[in-house]
């Protein structure tokens, strides 16, 4: 019993026209998300966070920028002001620098605070946390529960404020 050769050509084209005609492709819709990465850098330096304003500089061991914010790792701020900001995280979105862990801010002046969170809105020039913190000023230790700082105006408000305050000899205070 012999196999023509025509007759498995003919079985392996309707198999063929089976496969292609048989199943029917479904299209489904592209899946976009708020978390999809755009680009990654490491080790740079950013100037200008905010599009019209040149008073920040922002360095980072490491960014990730996502469709409509950015994460910083080991952030370094600087501005024009002569303040610093560090923290080990931070996210960039609306305008507003979230900043977590080990968060100290540093003026030119000597005034220092340590907190675990804050957030930096640079369109208000404020920083606010609501995490516990502790402000420095010289040899004076302020702790408080959270702290309000205009930047440009440099006013500090504190809530729920514990205070250890320093003087020298040759100082004098006023308290209201």
């Amino acid at each position: 019993m012999a196999v023509r050769i025509e007759y498995i050509l003919i079985m392996v084209f309707a198999l063929l026209i089976v496969a292609v005609f048989g199943f029917t492709p479904t299209s489904r819709a592209a899946i976009s998300g708020k978390a999809e990465k755009e680009v990654q850098f490491e080790n740079f330096q950013l100037f200008n966070l905010k599009e019209h304003d040149s008073n920040q500089k922002i360095y980072a061991t490491k960014a990730i920028k996502y469709n409509k914010y950015i994460n910083f790792t080991n952030v370094h701020l600087t501005d024009d002001l002569g303040h610093t900001i560090f923290s080990d995280t931070a996210r960039y979105e609306d305008d507003v620098l979230h900043m977590k862990k080990n968060v100290k801010v540093s003026r030119n002046d000597g005034i220092d605070f340590l907190t675990e969170s804050l957030n930096y809105d640079l369109t208000k020039k404020l920083i606010t946390t609501s995490e516990p913190f502790v402000l420095e000023v010289n040899r004076t230790i302020i702790r408080g529960d959270k702290l309000v700082f205009e930047v440009e105006d440099k006013i500090i408000s504190a809530y729920n404020v514990d205070a250890s305050i320093w003087f020298d000899e040759n100082q004098s205070a006023t308290l209201k």
